[in-house]
């Protein structure tokens, strides 16, 4: 499988409308993209989300998977200031005209996006990457996205966005549909593994719900049980959000 992304991918850059050189500082790569493209293959989203353009690789993947017929949306705040257009015109270039890109911040674009009762079957998240605006970005998402729909995240290795990825693996209505990429594994990495191993050993007699409260969550599950064990991870709404008025789980 060849998409038109990855020609890009493979010169690590692209030239620009001036003619010179530029060279990728901010992409998915072949992996976090063919996983992309078999996310919609699988699930056929005809009207799709992404927070964040950049370089507009993810975007072209996007495009290009849901064909002529769908219609991607684009948030970006940042697309002619930070990053110089340099996403649209390689939308452009590629022959990509079923987007639509929204040149404002998420936390205000999504909540009139859910005012207006839009529904996008595919969600694409790699914008900001604090772990209070992730959290944010998912609340809209939750709302926006239809039963069956998938949301899907970048850069899942980061520690603010791991801990967003176990908040939701806890709602009773999403799956986890797993993750690809590099996880960074240190040295320092592994040995803290074997620690947590150990401390979920020595608490084990305690029984679970004793275990959440006294325990992090990342030593009581591992990245690897809850499938969070990549760069990019995706989850699937498996049913409407009918959590009680109090709902919380440890994550």
């Amino acid at each position: 499988m060849t998409l038109k992304a990855f020609e890009i991918l493979d010169k690590n850059g692209f030239t620009k409308p001036d003619g010179s050189w530029y060279e990728l500082t901010s992409a998915i790569d072949k992996e976090e993209g063919s996983f992309l493209h078999s996310l919609i293959k699988q699930y056929q989203p005809k009207n799709t989300l992404e927070i964040g353009c950049a370089e507009g690789l993810s975007s072209m993947v996007i495009c290009e998977s849901i064909g002529s017929t769908g219609k991607h949306t684009i948030i970006d705040a940042f697309q002619s200031t930070d990053w110089s257009n340099h996403g649209i015109y390689n939308l452009k270039k590629a022959g990509f005209d079923n987007f639509t890109l929204i040149e404002e911040r998420s936390e205000l674009v999504l909540p009139q996006l859910l005012k207006e009762g839009k529904k996008y079957d595919f969600v694409f998240v790699d914008g900001w990457h604090t772990f209070d605006h992730v959290l944010v970005e998912f609340f809209y998402i939750n709302n926006l996205l239809p039963v069956g729909g998938v949301v899907a995240f970048d850069d899942t290795g980061l520690t603010g966005i791991n801990r967003v990825m176990r908040y939701i693996s806890n709602y009773p209505n999403f799956e986890c549909l797993g993750s690809v990429g590099d996880h960074p594994k240190t040295l320092k990495r592994r040995a803290l593994t074997g620690m947590k191993k150990a401390v979920n050993a020595a608490f084990s007699p305690l029984g679970q719900r004793i275990k959440k409260e006294l325990l992090n969550d990342t030593v009581l599950r591992t990245d690897k049980e809850l499938k969070l064990n990549g760069t990019v991870t995706a989850f699937r709404k498996t049913a409407e959000d009918k959590r009680h008025w109090a709902w919380y789980e440890h994550f």
